[in-house]
């Protein structure tokens, strides 16, 4: 039975088929086209694809880099002095611009190199001239300081010109007359010349005067004789006060 219904079921098709035309033929009993499966791609060729990425991203890295370091020199103007140490004319935009910029200052550097030099200079003048004036007014006080002694003893030489023996005596203490006496017990004990001698050497007119005074007149009298005729006068003129 199913037989039979197969075959007749296969006859209406047939029959079907045979009252179509042949473009609506092909159309209902073409076969469906069966799409090919994709693989995935082959591990050699993903291989060759990361390694061509990491190429490409270098690359890219390099021209940054490339294109930035030039833009440093060409904006700093240090792509005009390099070609110009190779004698290449600058070519870069506002390459005669950055250069006068860089003359004034390079120009500038120098004017304040010789502001520092000259103030320098100029402190270590100020200094100098201080040091005279320093000096100047030192030698003005020590001048003074050497008139003013030089008044002094002028005045103690007039002074002593006009002291009679008792003034003498009273211009010294009881320790140095007692001295000058011993001096004079010494001397008029010697012989006169020699006493002369070594008094004349030792002290200065008016201790001559003491020294005598305390000696005996007779040998007071020899020792002044022997003295130097101008120094014996001015002892003389102090004794006779």
């Amino acid at each position: 039975m199913a037989t039979k219904e197969a075959v007749q079921a296969g006859a209406q098709t047939v029959a079907a088929a045979a009252r179509m035309q042949g473009k609506q033929f092909e159309e209902t009993f073409k076969p469906s086209r069966v799409q090919p499966q994709t693989a995935g791609p082959a591990p050699e060729e993903r291989k060759k694809r990361k390694k061509g990425s990491r190429i490409l991203i270098l690359l890219l890295v390099l021209i940054l880099l490339v294109v930035g370091g030039a833009a440093a020199l060409w904006y700093s103007g240090t792509a005009d002095v390099i070609l110009e140490t190779f004698g290449i004319p600058s070519f870069l935009p506002g390459a005669e611009t950055r250069g006068l910029k860089r003359q004034l200052e390079e120009r500038a550097q120098e004017l304040d190199l010789r502001e520092e030099l000259l103030a320098a200079r100029e402190e270590q003048l100020s200094q100098r001239e201080q040091e005279l004036i320093d000096l100047q007014e030192k030698l003005t006080r020590r001048e003074e300081s050497l008139k003013r002694q030089q008044r002094e003893w002028e005045a103690q030489v007039e002074a002593a010109k006009t002291m009679t023996v008792t003034e003498v005596l009273a211009s010294y203490s009881e320790e140095q007359l007692e001295s000058l006496e011993q001096v004079g017990v010494i001397y008029s004990k010697m012989d006169p010349e020699a006493a002369a001698a070594v008094i004349s050497e030792l002290y200065d007119k008016q201790q001559i005067a003491v020294i005598l005074y305390s000696m005996t007149p007779q040998a007071a009298a020899g020792v002044l004789e022997k003295l130097d005729p101008a120094l014996a006068a001015q002892v003389t003129a102090i004794l006779a006060g």
